[in-house]
């Protein structure tokens, strides 16, 4: 396990988002990943933002930080509506884990850090829901991104909807248990 330290980010830490490095600097010949920088350009410029605007919603944003900054970053919310082919009973709590990015400096390692990472989201996402028994948990992830799906299917969430060409994103669900 990783030492980091996890907390909520404010308007403190635009610079400290700003330096958080996500993305590969170029990518593999070949093999375009716009994902990574879509998710790069998020925590960066938009997550603060999106976090504060989006509290009907009851958003949360927190970063992992270790002694080289920013670790690990996620955001998740309640959706406003879930997603009509999903079928989730309208009486269970359902959170949706909108983003999630490993530093460049801890991946590559075999996924343990990332498997860190993504169980800290679940559990603040339970902690968000104490009313409930279960919470259904969806996360979108690219087609073309092998790691996330990968870290997504070793926590136990399963791929509902696929992504293709045409709809990059594909749903993936867990219902997590109390």
């Amino acid at each position: 396990m990783s030492t980091v330290s996890w907390r909520i980010p404010d308007k403190k830490d635009r610079s400290l988002l700003q330096s958080f490095s996500c993305a590969q600097g170029v990518p593999p010949t070949g093999r375009p990943m716009p994902w990574e920088y879509e998710v790069q350009t998020y925590f960066r410029s938009e997550a603060l933002a999106d976090t504060n605007r989006s509290l009907r919603y009851d958003q949360r944003f927190r970063i992992a930080e270790d002694a080289q900054g920013i670790a690990a970053a996620y955001t998740h919310a309640r959706p406003a509506e879930p997603h009509p082919d999903l079928q989730i009973p309208p009486t269970q709590a359902c959170r949706y884990l909108l983003v999630i990015a490993i530093a460049l400096r801890h991946r590559h390692q075999g996924g343990k850090f990332a498997d860190e990472v993504l169980n800290d989201a679940l559990y603040d996402i339970v902690e968000r829901e104490p009313d409930d028994d279960s919470v259904a948990v969806l996360a979108r992830v690219d087609y073309r991104n092998l790691s996330s799906r990968n870290m997504f299917r070793r926590t136990g969430f399963e791929e509902v909807l696929p992504g293709t060409p045409a709809s990059r994103l594909g749903w993936w669900l867990l219902t997590l248990e109390r």
